[in-house]
């Protein structure tokens, strides 16, 4: 498994990063736009569409909410976003059933796909966009996720005890979760330091954005655990070999861009 998850990671990576330094913001749009609207395919069977019809007619209605959501002022799409993953980290610590809870209900898995997936597709976009340095901090956004990811995963395996959220997934640990932000943080300091010549104070509201972006990369984990536990499914999808599906590989970043980009709107004058 752990070599299969290496692999994709291994031709993924590449692409992401030539994407990302290569290509417009309206052609790096549309190549997330094709991750994203398979992840919204995954999404419509774990919120219970079964009919292909019905699943094409709600992804077609992500795409016209997406586009809408593009247009519009990034601000209230980010604060938006952000609001829904502080309401589903609610329901996650205070309904320890499944069953319980506005997002177990049909109404609110299907609208949970689109505060899921639509910020999340245009936070990179609004900072892909900007003209001095966009495409590198879109990177260092990607890099975050994946850091916090891979940290988690070889530091929570060996020493892992304390489990985080054990009714929803039994592999999240403390250890691991303080391992990503740890290196994590490294990251923030060493690139704020000698890429983008931060001075101390806007070092310190840099390092805050992330590790706050960092712990809501395991909020999109858990919760799209949560999501597949309701469902009775070990994995979103079966596309990337070692992941499971696109939705799987893009959980973390659901959560981590919003946020991050929110943190980076309002604090920019002080960068």
């Amino acid at each position: 498994m752990l070599r299969l998850r290496v692999l994709t990671a291994a031709v993924l990576a590449p692409l992401m990063v030539w994407a990302t330094f290569s290509l417009t913001t309206p052609e790096f749009g549309a190549l997330l736009g094709i991750f994203f609207l398979t992840a919204a395919w995954e999404w419509t069977a774990l919120c219970g569409l079964t009919e292909p019809r019905s699943r094409m007619l709600y992804v077609g209605m992500l795409v016209i909410a997406g586009l809408a959501a593009y247009q519009a002022p990034a601000l209230p799409v980010m604060l938006v976003g952000v609001a829904w993953w502080i309401w589903a980290l609610f329901e996650l610590v205070h309904y320890s059933d499944l069953r319980q809870g506005f997002l177990a209900t049909v109404f609110g898995k299907r609208l949970s796909g689109f505060f899921i997936l639509i910020p999340a597709w245009v936070a990179p976009l609004v900072v892909h966009a900007r003209r001095d340095g966009g495409p590198r901090l879109t990177l260092f956004i990607m890099v975050l996720v994946w850091t916090a990811d891979s940290s988690a995963y070889f530091v929570g395996r060996p020493w892992g005890r304390t489990k985080i959220a054990p009714h929803v997934s039994p592999g999240k640990s403390l250890e691991g979760l303080l391992g990503g932000v740890v290196m994590v943080s490294l990251l923030a300091l060493a690139c704020g330091k000698y890429i983008w010549k931060l001075s101390a104070p806007s070092l310190a509201l840099w390092l805050a954005i992330t590790v706050i972006a960092t712990l809501f990369s395991v909020l999109g984990d858990l919760v799209e655990s949560r999501a597949k536990r309701i469902a009775g499914v070990k994995d979103s999808g079966s596309l990337l070999p070692g992941h499971g599906g696109v939705l799987d590989r893009i959980d973390a970043f659901t959560a981590a861009a919003p946020a991050f980009v929110l943190g980076w709107l309002l604090l920019r004058p002080l960068l």
